[in-house]
């Protein structure tokens, strides 16, 4: 499990309709190889299913090696920025790869989010 704090990001993901939690993670580093994960988060005490995003997003910034946190929070439309909240890494879903272009990137988005939501009403806990 990572925690993090959700912290403003630019707005990427909002614009090509998956908004995400930005995580400041800690520790710094967890040891999560790159790539994307269906996840449980826990805010607030509650639970919600979700799909995370751990890498340097070379679609969007060739140039930024930063490793990224971002979280995609299935039926959520709250505000939490400055929030902290846990994420649980439930399962691998596939490795981080650059898309030749955003419409690209926005249709493998659509296939992960189908398979994790798919694979969370088979097995609800991870």
């Amino acid at each position: 499990m990572i925690k993090g704090k959700v912290i403003r990001g630019n707005q990427i993901g909002r614009t090509i309709g998956f908004p995400t939690a930005n995580l400041l993670v800690t520790p710094k580093e967890p040891s999560l190889t790159t790539g994307v994960y269906g996840v449980k988060v826990l805010y607030k005490g509650s639970r919600y299913n979700g799909i995370m995003n751990v890498g340097v997003r070379p679609t969007i910034n060739k140039e930024d090696l930063q490793i990224h946190y971002e979280v995609h929070i299935f039926n959520f439309h709250e505000t939490i920025y400055g929030e902290e909240i846990k994420v649980n890494d439930c399962f691998f879903v596939r490795e981080e790869r650059p898309f030749d272009s955003i419409n690209q990137l926005v249709l493998q988005i659509k296939k992960d989010i189908k398979f994790v939501r798919s694979r969370f009403l088979l097995q609800s806990e991870c």
